[in-house]
């Protein structure tokens, strides 16, 4: 296996993990529907406290699901369409992998 190839790997894993946890999954789904969104926003919507909210955007960015910028003193996040729709279609693919098998 190439270099590249296992960092594939290691960035696809990063990213199921930073998809396992719930509250993450409702972020990825609330940045779905939205361009752009601040941190004290996705905790208000969230119903999470502001710590929360940061901690896990930080998860997500790490693992290239979110990017972000700051804007005064507001952090804004958006979700990285790319690298989830990416991440994704090589899970679907490795699906359909498993069942040519038969």
């Amino acid at each position: 296996m190439g270099m590249i190839e296992k960092r594939n790997y290691e960035n696809r894993a990063k990213i199921f993990t930073a998809l396992s946890d719930p509250t993450r999954l409702r972020l990825v789904d609330l940045l779905l529907s939205t361009d752009e969104i601040s941190c004290s926003e996705i905790a208000e919507q969230l119903e999470i406290s502001l710590s929360l909210s940061c901690h896990h955007l930080k998860v997500l960015t790490e693992a290239g699901l979110a990017k972000n910028y700051k804007k005064g003193q507001a952090r804004y996040y958006s979700l990285d369409r790319v690298v989830l729709n990416s991440t994704l279609e090589s899970l679907s693919s490795f699906m359909k992998g498993l069942g040519t098998g038969d």
